[in-house]
């Protein structure tokens, strides 16, 4: 089903925040476990955010983890679907704080009634996913499988 935009949005434009509660790492693990057990829509998203300093050594760790999840308080973005070939991506946007809100930005021109989506993995974090839910995104690229970001 997902989402879908009623106004052509050229490429770069902001379209909405992906807002939610705010988890610590510890609450998001209990809350996915718990979402799996219940069967239950998942839409915790989880955004990693890397550094490239001289003093840190392993460039795989992220500097910064935000986890947001939209079930019980968010808005419209927690219904942009994954696709492997993505119209939208998502990207940290600090406005006088250290903590981020999640943007969710245009990444490339796209038409109305085009249906609005990112990669829940990011797309350079994929490394052959094996495991997972079946992607259903019909993308000529598609991988087969969701990305699952361990928290």
């Amino acid at each position: 089903m997902g989402l879908r935009t009623t106004v052509d949005i050229p490429c770069g434009a902001f379209i909405c925040e992906y807002a939610g509660e705010l988890l610590t790492l510890g609450e998001a693990k209990r809350r996915l476990e718990l979402i799996d057990k219940r069967g239950q829509m998942n839409y915790v998203l989880c955004l990693h955010e890397y550094s490239k300093l001289e003093n840190i050594t392993d460039c795989r760790q992220p500097a910064q983890t935000t986890i947001v999840d939209p079930s019980r308080r968010g808005n419209i973005g927690r219904y942009l679907n994954h696709s492997c070939e993505p119209n939208c991506e998502v990207l940290a946007v600090r406005i006088n704080s250290p903590i981020p809100k999640i943007g969710i930005f245009a990444k490339q021109n796209i038409s109305a009634n085009e249906e609005l989506c990112f990669h829940y993995g990011g797309e350079e974090s994929f490394n052959g996913f094996s495991e997972g839910k079946p992607c259903l995104c019909t993308a000529r690229n598609c991988t087969g499988v969701l990305p699952n970001t361990r928290v």
